[in-house]
């Protein structure tokens, strides 16, 4: 790296990584560029060996520093910490289970934004590959939404942007107060909060390369996220309580009845029954009283009858 000002925060964040992390610095120390970046890491407390694979390489390499949490903060604060630890000009998150697999991902992305200024953060594909493989499963976004800008509109409306590997501007720096509620609307859920605050600042760029692997565990046993933890009802009445919380702090501002639809939705088909109906009516009354006039139940119907026949036709082979 050549000598100039700090321009790149790697935040990294880690719990109970200690099968991955390993490859996921290493994927950072990899990249070539032309500029001096930091990697900052901030572990939840993780009582394997994860921290102790960590000071390793931040005894070896001086532009590793990290936090470790004496006990828990939970997903979103400790997604914040890493960011309050940030001392560069972009930021950019990695997940301790995740590895980039383009050495040159940094300076592509970083020279995006430096030539322009327009965009807040410029996103790439990600291969979502199972466990240890090499080969994805599939990539993802499509490419349809690549190669172009990407704003609040096109998020709300049902399209989705990787957060990981994600470059933007140092959005503390840019707008704390505005970020500063991510850990304040849900401890659980990240990337739904993140998206939204990031596009009501500015639209983003998606590039056509596929630069990070997003890592599908295959063995349940073990796993400390949020999807692991939380199953059925429990996790919809959670993702449900983001969107109503979204919708209290922004009403007007943001419509989010795509959200609320392409939520309840799956779990509506997944976890509906005789026995679930009056929580079920729980959770659809906590919903906003303008988006339930609009409809929300039978649009969210309507929205999986169509993935529901796809299921379908695979099974039978049509």
């Amino acid at each position: 790296m050549e000598n100039s000002s700090l321009l790149v925060s790697v935040c990294m964040t880690s719990y109970y990584h200690e099968a991955y992390i390993a490859q996921a610095i290493g994927s950072v120390l990899a990249q070539n560029v032309n500029f001096n970046y930091e990697i900052v890491i901030s572990d939840d407390s993780s009582k394997d060996r994860t921290q102790e694979i960590i000071k390793k390489f931040a005894d070896k390499f001086p532009c590793i520093r990290y936090k470790f949490n004496e006990s828990n903060l939970g997903l979103t604060k400790n997604v914040f910490q890493a960011r309050c630890m940030a001392k560069g000009k972009y930021i950019i998150p990695l997940s301790g289970d995740d590895y980039w697999i383009d050495n040159n991902k940094l300076q592509k992305q970083v020279d995006f934004l430096e030539k322009h200024p327009e965009y807040i953060g410029v996103a790439t594909r990600i291969e979502m590959r199972n466990e240890n493989s090499k080969k994805a499963d599939f990539i993802d976004p499509p490419l349809e939404i690549c190669g172009k800008s990407f704003g609040l509109k096109d998020f709300l409306g049902g399209r989705n942007f990787p957060m990981n590997g994600f470059l933007m501007r140092n959005p503390l720096k840019e707008n704390y107060e505005l970020f500063s509620l991510m850990p304040k609307l849900s401890p659980y859920i990240d990337d739904l909060t993140d998206c939204i605050l990031i596009l009501m600042m500015g639209n983003i760029y998606i590039m056509k390369d596929a630069t990070v692997a997003y890592r599908r565990r295959i063995e349940q046993e073990g796993l400390h996220n949020f999807n692991s933890i939380n199953k059925g009802l429990d996790k919809v009445k959670k993702e449900i309580d983001l969107l109503n919380k979204l919708y209290a702090e922004f009403g007007k501002r943001i419509d989010l009845f795509e959200r609320y639809r392409m939520t309840l939705g799956p779990e509506l088909a997944k976890n509906y029954r005789k026995s679930t109906a009056k929580e079920f009516k729980r959770i659809i009354n906590s919903i906003p009283p303008e988006y339930r006039r609009r409809g929300i139940v039978i649009q969210s119907v309507i929205y999986i009858i169509p993935k529901t026949i796809e299921v379908i036709r695979r099974k039978i082979k049509i």
